[in-house]
């Protein structure tokens, strides 16, 4: 049974109102209060500003794509759509509200479907290698004993991912001949796949940009008080980021919280530190989303076309 917009957004505000409610009838509230006065402000702006940075360097890897197929934009244009496709998905359950409105300004009502299959293909990319980057955390540091269930699924699934990712043409053969995603792949996403010096450079793109982000869960750590290891912080990230970006919550509220309650009480951070940690990340991709806000209004706050003028079209 397919459930209809209302009834998912109820459920999503239903999840998060229930982990929620969970921490705070399991944590100590006093505890907790005394957790978040305490954050360092000045490693809590370094945390921003590796994030910010890190977004950048996402932007530079999505212009990279969009240029290999004929989107020819400057890197400032093409950082503006990224900043300002983080500001919208703060409105929504999950990074698809701000990756439709990126590629909507990048097609700019004319290769709007050649557009969003460079946005697809940069979260493609991305996820393959965040979850890869999951997987050679267990394989490096296994002495942190994680179940293995959860072990298979993070190391079985980086490793399925990224070899789907790379193999994709070759995989979606199996697929009868009018399946829409072998037709997806084999047709309108086949350009990115082509070029394998475009594929290893994106790869080395999105992992160095991963490791950005594994660089700001480790500032953030210390800077709520937690002696948080580099290696943890490199199989922590993936899982709690995917989870986060699953629509099944308010802008994951609840399920990041939950998520570094898990991991963090596993080896014995105090589990007020864990929630605070889990609301300074929070914290730090809205104000970033906010400046993509600012980059917008600075614009003129014009909305993205859906279609091009008809005297463009003619010419």
């Amino acid at each position: 049974m397919r459930l209809g917009p209302a009834a998912r957004r109820s459920l999503r505000i239903a999840v998060s109102l229930a982990i929620a409610v969970y921490i705070l009838v399991h944590v100590d509230r006093g505890d907790l209060r005394r957790a978040l006065a305490g954050v360092r402000p000045g490693l809590f702006a370094a945390a921003l500003l590796l994030y910010v940075a890190g977004q950048v360097l996402s932007a530079y890897k999505w212009a990279v794509l969009g240029r290999s197929v004929g989107l020819d934009r400057s890197l400032l244009e093409y950082t503006r759509f990224y900043f300002i496709g983080m500001f919208f998905n703060l409105f929504g359950p999950s990074t698809i509200g701000g990756d439709v409105v990126r590629a909507l300004y990048l097609g700019d009502g004319r290769r709007r479907r050649l557009a969003l299959n460079s946005v697809l293909f940069d979260r493609a990319s991305g996820l393959a290698l965040m979850m890869a980057l999951g997987a050679t955390g267990l394989l490096l540091f296994p002495s942190y004993g994680f179940p293995w269930p959860l072990t298979l699924g993070i190391g079985g699934g980086g490793a399925a991912l990224l070899l789907g990712w790379w193999m994709c043409p070759r995989l979606v053969r199996w697929l009868p001949e009018r399946s829409r995603m072998r037709g997806q792949v084999e047709n309108e996403l086949a350009p990115f796949w082509r070029d394998r010096r475009l594929l290893l450079r994106i790869a080395m793109l999105s992992l160095a940009f991963h490791l950005t982000q594994v660089g700001v869960q480790w500032i953030l750590a210390r800077g709520v008080g937690a002696d948080l290891p580099l290696s943890y912080c490199t199989i922590v990230y993936p899982v709690v980021s995917l989870l986060t970006a699953l629509p099944v919550s308010v802008a994951g509220l609840g399920v990041r919280e939950g998520g570094y309650l898990y991991f963090l009480t596993r080896i014995d951070i105090d589990d007020s530190i864990a929630v605070t940690l889990g609301l300074a990340w929070f914290a730090v991709t809205v104000l970033a989303g906010l400046l993509g806000g600012v980059l917008f209004l600075a614009s003129g706050a014009p909305l993205p076309r859906l279609r091009a003028e008809p005297t463009e079209r003619a010419a």
